[in-house]
Order: C-alpha cells, then sequence, then structure tokens
C-alpha cells in the first residue's frame, strides 16, 4: 500500500466524521460498516493497543458506534480524554451556564441552526441554512469578546464550535504519545477538517505522518474519500 504502516512501531490516530465515515445530515444518521470495526479490532492487537481516536464528538457518543471496539480516545475536541481502553473519562469543566443561555438567546430567531451543547462546548450547526455562515460567526464572536472567557471560535464542517482555547486535538496526541502504549512510536494521523490542524501539527512535530482525507484542508488530499481509508484499513488488517 502505498502509505505504509508498520503496526509494530508505528501509532494510529484517527479522526471519525469525514475521515473513517462519510458525513451524514446528523450526527445520529452516521453508518458504522461492521467491517470496519472488525478491522479496527485487529489493527488494535496488532498495534499492541496503539490506535486512538480524537473526535469532536463525545466520547460517550462515540463507543456506542465502534462496540465492541473500545480505544483511547479523545472527544469533543481534546476537553475530554480516556488515557487507556478501560479507563475513566476526564472532563474539562462545562461552560457556565449564563454564557450557554446568552448564545441561546443570540441565535433565537436565526433558521436553520441546531445548537449542540456537549458541555465544555458549545456547537452551532448551519448544515440546513449555508448562507447563515458570516452572521453567525460575527454574533458568535461578539459574545466571545463580551464573555472574557478564554475561548475561541472552531470553524468545522458546516459547524462553528466554542471551545476553550485550553484544549486541541492535537494536546490531547501529545498526552496520549507520553504513555507507554504510544511512547517511542511514529504516530500517524487521518484528518478531514480545519478542527484537525492542530493534531496534524503534534502529529509531525513527533516525526509522525499526516494523512488528509477528501477536500475541506486546501491541499492535494491524500485520501479521495472515508472509503479510501476504510480500504487502507481493510488492506492493513489484512497484511
Amino acid at each position: 500500500m502505498w502509505l505504509r504502516f508498520n503496526p509494530a512501531s508505528d501509532a494510529l490516530f484517527l479522526d471519525i466524521d469525514g475521515t473513517l465515515l462519510d458525513i451524514a445530515p446528523t450526527a445520529e444518521e452516521v453508518i458504522v460498516p461492521p467491517s470496519l470495526i472488525k478491522n479496527l479490532v485487529q489493527i488494535q492487537e496488532k498495534t499492541g493497543g496503539a490506535l486512538a481516536f480524537l473526535s469532536g464528538r463525545p466520547i460517550t457518543d462515540i463507543d456506542p458506534l465502534f462496540a465492541p471496539l473500545r480505544v483511547p480516545c479523545a472527544g469533543v475536541h481534546g476537553a475530554e480524554i480516556r488515557l487507556s481502553a478501560t479507563g475513566k473519562i476526564q472532563h474539562a469543566p462545562a461552560l457556565p451556564d449564563e454564557f450557554v443561555a446568552r448564545i441561546k438567546r443570540k441565535l433565537k430567531g436565526m433558521e436553520g441552526l441546531l445548537l449542540e451543547n456537549k458541555g465544555p462546548t458549545l456547537a452551532v450547526h448551519y448544515r440546513k441554512n449555508s448562507s447563515i455562515f458570516k452572521t453567525l460567526e460575527a454574533s458568535l464572536q461578539q459574545e466571545l469578546l463580551q464573555s472574557h472567557l478564554p475561548l475561541t471560535l472552531l470553524k468545522g464542517r458546516k459547524v462553528i464550535e466554542i471551545v476553550s482555547d485550553r484544549f486541541s486535538k492535537g494536546g490531547a496526541l501529545e498526552r496520549l504519545m507520553a504513555l507507554p502504549t504510544f511512547k517511542g512510536r511514529r504516530p500517524f494521523f487521518l484528518g478531514d477538517d480545519i478542527t484537525d490542524l492542530s493534531a496534524i501539527g503534534a502529529c509531525l512535530k513527533h516525526g509522525g505522518v499526516a494523512a488528509r482525507v477528501g477536500g475541506a484542508i486546501k491541499d492535494k488530499s491524500a485520501f479521495t474519500s472515508p472509503q479510501a481509508v476504510r480500504d487502507w484499513l481493510a488492506s492493513m488488517s489484512r497484511g
């Protein structure tokens, strides 16, 4: 295979939506092929457990999707982390109730939006009204400036997420790379969106390989689609 992964000496970090799974109209409608779970279980065994997910989803949403597979995992863009497959989830503090209420009031009357409260972050999905992006971004930025909280806007595929500037997928990758299971291995990271840039940077810092999926990041894509990623993983599990 053109992208050569050595399970004996490499570690694999995977984004989920748009990388492993095809984008669906809503997060609940994604399809997880049983063959993908089977292949990931085999890769987990071959790497001695050096397989992890780095996702914007909460970890409690990730586990049911890939059951019975459980892996070290960072959720909510690094605001949640589980350092081992059987470990406890560590959570960043939830956003203040008053701030969340102000955001809800700000969004009232804007059509086609879905507000997802993940606790440490707020995700505003605008897939049903793409034309509202600039207005939405400006309104959220204004609220952040007025709040004086250590928050930033993370712009993804048809979503703007309010996140703490203290957490990121890159920070999560750094923490995992310090663990015995991952330490000393060459990291591979696959991601599809602007929200994955911090993980790409952390991966390259450790002398690793970062491969892009699809066209969201303005560069030549290593994988044309999540199906291409799944095919690569299938070939790896057989090898």
